[in-house]
């Protein structure tokens, strides 16, 4: 019997407003300022999201929504030979980012969804820590 995917969740406040903050989840010179060495993205519906997260280990899917400046969604899975991140699939899971203004800033949200039990750990951990960098990334490059 297959496990039911699982979900988490994160949040983080960045003291600039959505629009700024937009910028940095698919301009590729602004998203390598917070994850990722290379980036090849396409930030529409259907377009090309590609990122080398860690050496050799590229997340790939395909954008689903882009709405500027509070909601972008694509599809996340791994090329990769790491047998944890193996787990996942090319476009396999879904990442979900929405922005809503708060306190003269932006609450970021993050929901990842259809994630095979195994790979939610990992997951937390590294969402945790490259959302963790990306409200400094915002404000050192204002």
């Amino acid at each position: 019997m297959k496990a039911d995917p699982a979900v988490l969740t994160r949040e983080v406040f960045i003291a600039a407003p959505p629009e700024i903050v937009f910028a940095f989840l698919t301009d590729p010179r602004l998203m390598a300022k917070w994850i990722g060495l290379s980036h090849q993205l396409e930030p529409h519906p259907g377009g090309r999201f590609r990122v080398e997260v860690s050496r050799g280990n590229f997340a790939r899917g395909r954008y689903v929504e882009v709405k500027p400046p509070t909601r972008v969604a694509f599809t996340w899975g791994w090329e990769s030979g790491d047998s944890t991140l193996a787990m996942l699939p090319p476009g396999a899971s879904l990442v979900e980012i929405d922005l809503e203004p708060r306190d003269g800033g932006s609450l970021l949200r993050l929901r990842h969804s259809r994630l095979p039990p195994d790979a939610v750990d990992i997951h937390g951990e590294r969402w945790s820590r490259y959302l963790g960098r990306l409200p400094s990334a915002v404000l050192d490059s204002a």
